[in-house]
This record gives C-alpha cells, structure tokens and sequence, in this order.
C-alpha cells in the first residue's frame, strides 16, 4: 500500500515543480558577435594603436641587434689579444646581454598581446551589455549566436544595432599601451 501511495503522488510533485516554471520561449533575437567584436571601430583603433607600438620595438630591437652584433665582432677580434680565460668571459658576458635582449623582447610581446587581449575583452563586455539592453527593450528572451542557427529570418538579425551602439559608445574611448617596463 506504502508503494502505491508513493507511485501515485510522485507524478503530481513532478508536474508541480515543472508547473512553476515557463521554459516557452517567444521573441529570440541573432547576433554575429565574432562579427561585431572584428568589426568595431574601437577594436580597429586597438590593432592599429597595437600595431604602432609592434613597430617601435621592432626599431628598439633593430638597434640593438645591430650592437650585439658589434659586439660580437670586436669580441672575435680580442679573440687573438686576450687570454682564454679573459675571452671567455667576455663570451659569458656577451652571451648575458644577448639572453637579456631575447628575454625583453618575450616579455614586450608578452604584455603587448595582453593588452590587446584586455583591450578585447573590454570591447567584448560592452557588446554584451549592449545586446542586453536590446533584448530588455525589444522583449527578446532569447538571443542566439548566428553560427548556432541554420535558417532565420533577417528581422531577427541584431548585429548592425549592435555594431553602431557600440560604436557610438567607443568613439570617445582612450585606448593607451602605457611604456612597457623590463
């Protein structure tokens, strides 16, 4: 009798609980994030701003190459003039600076990829909280990458309003890559 009781009010504490909740979905929404996130004209000031800043180390690096390599040349000329123990540690200490300039070249494109991907993020972070914002104001409960869906209706297709709102938002943003310590 036990089990009977027991069979029969677990059916109704199932559809209680499910009762209570409304998983029916109504108005759905697409975006192209990847899209949006490429095409922003904050992340196109980042990858330029990033860029310029590539290419000053590069110069930085050029020139310092250029005396490492002068150093290497006068050191293969003390070669003959100094004692084996002289030169070799005068080949340790080359050896140190070179190591030194590779370690600070790693660690400038280390942290310039770091700020291009905080940079990333917060643009990322805006995005989003602009779709939420469309999706409180248009009543969507439920907004979909694009890639995620095979058919739909253009309409649904938030991706320019959100591109624009973003760029509005971003066009007076300071990006800065502040001097890199070593």
């Amino acid at each position: 009798v036990f089990l009977l009781l027991a069979a029969v009010q677990a059916p109704s504490f199932a559809q209680s609980v499910t009762s209570e909740k409304d998983f029916s979905i109504g108005n759905v929404g697409l975006i192209d994030l990847p899209f949006v996130l490429r095409a922003a004209s904050a992340s196109t000031k980042v990858r330029e701003l990033l860029d310029e800043k590539r290419a000053e180390f590069s110069e930085e690096f050029q020139v310092k190459e250029a005396e490492l390599l002068q150093m290497e040349r006068e050191l293969n000329l003390k070669r003959s003039i100094l004692s084996e123990a002289d030169f070799n540690a005068e080949v340790q200490k080359f050896q140190a600076q070179v190591a030194d300039t590779q370690q600070e070249i790693q660690f400038k494109r280390r942290s310039l990829d770091q700020a291009f991907q905080a940079a990333q993020d917060q643009i990322r972070e805006v995005a989003l909280e602009i779709v939420t914002e469309i999706a409180t104001r248009e009543k969507l409960d439920l907004i979909l990458n694009r890639e995620a869906a095979l058919i739909f209706r253009p309409d649904l297709n938030i991706t320019e309003e959100v591109l624009n709102e973003l760029n509005e938002r971003t066009k007076n943003a300071r990006i800065e890559v502040g001097e890199l310590p070593f």
